[in-house]
């Protein structure tokens, strides 16, 4: 009664030690909630310490661009301008509300001439085709003008009349520009790296091999009809000025073409840049078809113009009656490749109407050289101990 009136009055109580010791109940009592474990990351005052920081930051760094003015009690706002000039300068000012040039020029004698600079002519430039922006989109950057020079005399009539056969039996009967568009197809591969660096080389490339021929007029017997003379002089007149530096951008980079009523299985690893006349026109894809590709140097020596391929070989193999079509090159042009021979110059653009043969005169009998000279002593006398000399011993 005692002990139970105490602790209904709330007295503290205490541990009995006759109490057994699993039901004594102390502060650290299993019956509790356990204590909760602390996360293994960053705590709250890791990340406000972060925030801090960066606020800090960006206001330095709005006070140092000067984007943000700081309170007044960090003193006044100031910036230093250096100046090279007066705040007013009443010769200056003068010269500027001059009402024209000359009498500007009468306060200081030093102004330059605005027409030294082109400024006087100035004027607005007219308006952009659409039509023609469209198709330089499409066609694609032109060709670098460049002027083809001949180390002589020969080696320019031999480059004019290769390329003028190229436009004149590809494209005779087209327009002008239908001729421009092949003469820059040839002056583009001439300075390609992956054709020959010559204009009659690039013009009868392959002409050698039946049926190989880069330009088909060049081993399909074409060559065999006399050119009609009013579009020869046309096609001349096209090449010489293509070989001087004229660009026909309608075709841009082109080092392809072919007619309107074929597509050879190239045509899809290849660019087209634009259809002239009666011809599709084509570049490289990639860098290979790009301005710097073409820049192959000229070194001004051309080869004898061709075909290399005898016309009457060519109508031959069209007749069935020689070496078929893809069969390799003739046997007089196997071997090693040997440096084309130097010959005659070619006929000139208006003399390639063939004419009739003359009746050669018989030929007169060798004539033994004399080796004397009538101002020498014993000149053209051998001495005897020389007179066997050279002589084969068997």
């Amino acid at each position: 009664m005692g002990r139970s009136a105490r602790i209904a009055r709330g007295a503290p109580t205490e541990p009995d030690a006759r109490m057994k010791p699993e039901l004594s109940l102390t502060a650290r009592s299993t019956w509790r909630d356990p204590v909760p474990q602390k996360p293994a990351g960053p705590g709250r005052a890791f990340w406000a310490a972060i925030v801090a920081v960066v606020a800090v930051a960006c206001l330095a760094f709005l006070l140092s661009s000067g984007q943000f003015r700081a309170p007044a009690f960090f003193g006044p706002y100031s910036v230093s301008v250096p100046l090279d000039f007066k705040a007013y300068d009443p010769a200056r000012w003068a010269i500027m509300n001059a009402g024209d040039y000359e009498a500007a020029l009468k306060i200081d004698p030093t102004l330059p001439d605005p027409d030294s600079v082109g400024y006087g002519d100035a004027a607005a430039l007219p308006p952009a085709d659409p039509a023609l922006l469209r198709e330089e989109a499409f066609v694609g950057p032109p060709a670098k003008p460049y002027v083809f020079r001949g180390v002589t005399a020969l080696d320019r009539e031999r480059a004019h009349y290769c390329l003028t056969a190229a436009i004149y039996y590809e494209a005779a009967s087209e327009s002008d520009d239908g001729m421009r568009g092949v003469a820059q197809t040839v002056i583009n591969r001439v300075r390609h790296p992956s054709f020959p660096n010559t204009v009659c080389g690039v013009v009868f490339q392959g002409s050698q091999r039946a049926g190989v021929c880069q330009f088909t007029f060049s081993c399909d017997g074409a060559m065999a009809r006399a050119p009609e003379r009013r579009n020869w002089l046309r096609a001349s007149r096209i090449a010489s000025a293509a070989l001087g530096g004229y660009v026909f951008p309608r075709v841009g980079l082109a080092t392809h073409y072919h007619t309107q009523a074929i597509w050879p299985r190239w045509g899809k690893s290849l660019v087209m840049t634009n259809i002239v006349g009666a011809h599709i026109f084509h570049r490289w894809r990639g860098r290979w078809g790009m301005p710097d590709a073409f820049r192959a140097p000229y070194p001004g020596r051309e080869p004898v113009p061709g075909p290399y391929l005898p016309l009457a070989q060519q109508l031959a193999i069209l007749k069935g009656q020689g070496v078929a079509p893809g069969a390799g090159p003739l046997p007089a042009l196997t071997g090693p490749a040997a440096p084309l021979p130097d010959a005659a110059p070619a006929p000139l653009p208006g003399a390639m109407t063939p004419a009739v043969p003359a009746a050669q005169p018989p030929a007169a009998a060798p004539t033994v050289p004399a080796y004397t000279d009538p101002r020498l002593n014993q000149s053209g006398q051998i001495r005897e101990e020389f007179r066997k000399s050279g002589e084969w011993k068997g």
